[in-house]
């Protein structure tokens, strides 16, 4: 396992991240406690210190697992929760407030059994709570010890973009994160998130690392049918298995090497699940190991999402040449902030 600086912090993080969202037996597709301890050792043991988790997973069973494990070796990992998502339907339990935060945290606080969070995420937009008024918590969190790091989870890239401008100006400490949805089948994120965590020194957590299990190799993704997958999920993930059976990959090998190679203007620490130690173990060893640089533009070609208005029409050749020239000596076209 490497370790990378997480964004413009000093925090240092796996290069692989493990997620928590199927610990505890409250779904179907849900991992027991004693499996759960086992896969969290497993991470460990490989190196792995980024632990994600949030509140209503399992109705706090996971953070509560966590706790368990971390209890004598907190100063070992890298804890990550988040607050907005409640399992208690009253209307005042959930929310992006500063009332909710203060809530949530103090209750991960004690199910995880530690006294500080390394990373708390608002775990999505609201739509309602002021921005001002979100930073102002997470401040006032830092300063009190109880939280090291925030950042923004499926939330507009516009407003991560304010709330890093917001508190750069007003002296709050700037979010150190985004969390995304990022795979080699599902690259949307390239729109608007990847080049604004390049220009602002954020660091990206791409959750969905496998696609739900597309991306995994197997037939049925552990929380949607293969029939529900998007199609362009699907095609995707069609495209990359016949380039990786091509160079002698298997097709997790070619997703999270594609994920993890060098050279990206952002690089993206991956957020893995495993159903038992076992596929954890197999997951981690398919990370592990270099990616031809010509099978990784082919990865990367194979999968490019469409960008839209106004990136196709402002990198188009018509207005290219509008700005550089008939020659367009500036060619490939790259955005800049």
């Amino acid at each position: 396992m490497k370790y990378r600086l997480l964004g413009n912090s000093g925090l240092r993080v796996s290069e692989i991240a493990l997620g928590s969202l199927n610990f505890g037996e409250q779904k179907a597709w849900g991992v027991d406690r004693e499996e759960a301890l086992r896969v969290l050792s497993t991470f460990a043991e490989a190196g792995g210190t980024l632990i994600d988790s949030a509140p209503n997973y399992a109705k706090g069973a996971a953070e509560e697992i966590i706790g368990a494990f971390i209890a004598d070796r907190r100063h070992e990992v890298v804890v990550s929760t988040k607050y907005t998502a409640s399992s208690d339907p009253h209307v005042l339990a959930g929310g992006n407030s500063a009332r909710t935060m203060v809530a949530s945290v103090e209750a991960s606080l004690k199910r995880l059994g530690t006294d500080h969070i390394d990373l708390l995420w608002l775990h999505f937009w609201d739509g309602t709570t002021p921005l001002d008024e979100i930073l102002k918590g997470f401040d006032a969190l830092l300063s009190a010890g109880k939280i090291r790091y925030t950042g923004f989870s499926d939330v507009p890239a516009w407003l991560v973009s304010r709330a890093a401008t917001m508190s750069e100006f007003r002296g709050w400490a700037r979010p150190a994160a985004v969390q995304v949805e990022y795979s080699l089948a599902a690259r949307e994120a390239e729109r608007e998130f990847i080049p604004m965590a390049a220009a602002l020194d954020l660091g990206i957590v791409g959750w969905g690392a496998m696609a739900a299990g597309a991306l995994s190799g197997g037939a049925n993704p552990q929380r949607r049918p293969a029939d529900k997958v998007p199609g362009a999920v699907r095609a995707n993930v069609d495209a990359a298995r016949e380039i990786a059976e091509e160079a002698g990959l298997s097709l997790p090998e070619a997703a999270l090497r594609w994920l993890l190679r060098d050279g990206q203007a952002a690089p993206v620490v991956p957020l893995i699940g495993a159903r038992d130690a076992a596929q954890l173990s197999e997951t981690l060893a398919s990370a592990d190991g270099p990616l031809d640089p010509e099978v990784a533009a082919r990865l990367t070609k194979a999968t490019a999402p469409r960008l839209g208005f106004p990136h196709d029409l402002i990198g188009s050749p018509y207005l290219q040449r509008f700005a550089f020239g008939k020659d367009n000596e500036m060619h490939p076209f790259r955005p800049r902030a």
